[in-house]
């Protein structure tokens, strides 16, 4: 290993060799990524553990004893990183067992990934994207009821949020101010939103919102609060040599409270049951599931 230490020393991404975490080599590729001036600085430091997340030091204590107990490298692990100056990156860790003087070593390697993470976050985000109005998708919504695998600490509800008369604005103004509808009420329905919470246009003019709330009657005010904005919004359109258009609209809502590993199918056939006695029952209303026969709110 020795005779390979003038390679390290010019590789450009960052090495550090350590026994038990107390490093033996490092270059200064590393010191760079550490935030320190360089190599012999890391050398002087009595564990490295000391350069990255507390919360990490588990994980890499697990790894380090794997690998040194099998001879085997580790698989790459992706972890957030600040270097001792305060700088936030995210890192990709390889780590190789070696022979150092005689000794089990490990060989760590470090790739910086920050650019290249935020990337495909940024193009995973953009598919799970509505292109007109920016809220989450359809399939993005399947996929948080496929991959709900934990027990959660409040009631989880699903509303069906569906514009009333819609095709009439399409019919009357065109498709262009009934897009401009659709982007004005998804404003509201995203800033209605907590941050825990998930808003989505499934299509048409039809959306839908995953909330957390503690019973069915604060659902039904915060419901109730979103129809109400919803019912004075006006969207204004401006045209040259015209007198400008003030249009306004109203939503029909019915929700539901999701139970636990619930798929979408059954608690949305629910929810949709909710939206149809809203609409029967003279539109710009909530329906709930639990009160559905005999509770809506009031059509203004």
């Amino acid at each position: 290993m020795p005779d390979f230490k003038d390679i390290l020393d010019i590789h450009p991404n960052p090495c550090v060799i350590h026994i038990d975490f107390v490093p033996k080599y490092a270059n200064n590729a590393f010191a760079k990524f550490s935030g320190m001036s360089n190599a012999e600085e890391v050398l002087n430091l009595e564990t490295i553990k000391v350069l990255f997340e507390e919360s990490h030091w588990p994980e890499a204590l697990r790894r380090y004893q794997h690998a040194i107990e099998t001879g085997t490298p580790t698989t790459p692990q992706v972890i957030n990183h600040t270097d001792l100056k305060g700088n936030p990156m995210i890192a990709e860790i390889t780590d190789t067992v070696i022979d150092w003087f005689g000794q089990k070593a490990m060989c760590t390697f470090v790739s910086v990934v920050t650019d290249q993470v935020f990337r495909e976050r940024t193009l995973r985000d953009m598919a799970n994207r509505d292109d007109l109005t920016n809220l989450y998708n359809r399939r993005y919504l399947f996929d948080l009821f496929n991959n709900r695998n934990t027990t959660p600490q409040r009631h989880q509800y699903l509303a069906m949020v569906d514009i009333d008369h819609f095709k009439r604005i399409n019919d009357t103004f065109g498709h262009p101010v009934g897009d401009l509808v659709l982007k004005q009420l998804a404003r509201i329905i995203e800033e209605f939103t907590r941050p825990d919470e998930c808003a989505f246009r499934l299509g048409g003019e039809e959306f839908a919102l995953l909330m957390w709330e503690d019973n069915e009657n604060e659902l039904t005010l915060r419901l109730e609060e979103l129809r109400q904005s919803v019912e004075t919004l006006m969207v204004r359109v401006s045209y040259p040599n015209r007198q400008p258009l003030a249009i306004n609209c109203t939503i029909s809502i019915g929700a539901t409270e999701v139970s636990q590993l619930e798929g979408f199918l059954s608690a949305s056939l629910r929810a949709d049951k909710c939206l149809y006695q809203a609409k029967e029952r003279g539109r710009n209303r909530v329906v709930t599931h639990e009160n559905h026969d005999d509770n809506t709110s009031p059509n203004s």
